[in-house]
């Protein structure tokens, strides 16, 4: 098969692994509207959830199939490093002053930042082991009850027309559920193509998949989460935008790494270890220094897009 045609295939089961996830989380929040969660609760595990379903999926289709083990970390570093910089970064440009709320500094940010110091250590010997994924799996769950419990004393007049709302819509659950068993069919299928054609490209570009993975793919998979936090900052609602980021970076270093290396060992190539654990931990240091006064101010997005291009710069040998 030729390289064009593979590529169309890469980006086209990229599309639908993206889509199909987010017509997943859409249809499973407004079930858990239906049945009366509030809308915090939805946002902490549901949309958070939904929002990981591309990686998780992928993952474990590529270490069930026992040929591409390393891709899961690949993405998952890859991935925190493009939220970061690219949603921190557009999102300073376009609010002029990016505000951070106390609860997310005091609350969020630790969770984040221990996510990636556990996930550091673990991997540290070249993989993940399945007794180390029981603690990555452990930790994702007591930051998902925490945040459960927090969100149980924050309900709103919005929860309360949102449950007015649920109660007329019962009727529509089994088409819900429909649509959501289409969605994770599509992307079982989507997964498939995805993983075999990242092999292909890298077999007939001879590059490695991990380059491909740190960069061409985790962007791709960032690129909804940025749109969906720049939506929010246009509201004015920077406190979800920067949540968004803390939050999907914890479950990627937690959820979408333990979940596949509880059923295979997942190893860390030369090249992560090199270049993108390096970055990982610069990127983390750096949205930690800049939330510490509560804002993140325009003039500080050059140095923040700066580094991202550094860090493509890096992987491709450019410089």
């Amino acid at each position: 098969m030729s390289l064009p045609l593979r590529i169309l295939i890469f980006l086209a089961s990229l599309l639908w692994l993206v889509k199909s996830s987010d017509y997943f989380t859409e249809y499973s929040e407004k079930l858990g509207l239906i049945f009366g969660m509030s809308s915090f609760i939805i946002w902490a595990t549901i949309v958070a959830l939904g929002t990981s379903l591309p990686e998780l999926i992928s993952g474990i289709y590529a270490v069930t199939g026992g040929w591409l083990s390393e891709y899961v970390i690949d993405w998952a570093v890859g991935s925190n490093i493009a939220n970061v910089l690219l949603v921190f970064g557009f999102g300073a440009i376009l609010a002029k002053t990016l505000k951070v709320n106390n609860q997310l500094i005091d609350v969020d940010l630790p969770f984040f930042f221990i996510s990636m110091a556990m996930f550091l250590f673990f991997a540290r010997d070249g993989a993940v082991t399945r007794q180390e994924s029981i603690f990555l799996l452990a930790f994702i769950v007591i930051f998902i009850l925490y945040s459960i419990q927090s969100g149980e004393h924050s309900e709103t007049l919005d929860d309360q027309v949102d449950e007015h709302i649920a109660s007329t819509n019962k009727a529509k659950i089994p088409g819900y559920v429909g649509i959501i068993l289409v969605c994770m069919w599509v992307l079982a299928i989507s997964a498939k193509y995805f993983i075999d054609s990242i092999l292909e490209i890298s077999t007939i570009l001879g590059v490695t998949s991990s380059l491909l993975t740190l960069s061409v793919v985790a962007l791709g998979t960032s690129l909804p989460e940025v749109l969906t936090s720049m939506a929010a900052i246009r509201k004015g609602n920077h406190g979800i935008a920067i949540g968004n980021v803390f939050g999907s970076n914890t479950f990627n270093l937690t959820l979408i790494t333990g979940i596949p290396a509880f059923f295979w060992p997942l190893e860390v190539s030369e090249f992560t270890q090199m270049y993108g654990f390096a970055f990982l931990v610069i990127v983390t240091l750096v949205a930690i220094f800049m939330t510490q006064d509560n804002k993140i101010q325009r003039r500080e997005w050059i140095s923040l897009l700066l580094l991202y291009l550094v860090f493509i710069a890096k992987l491709t040998a450019i410089i």
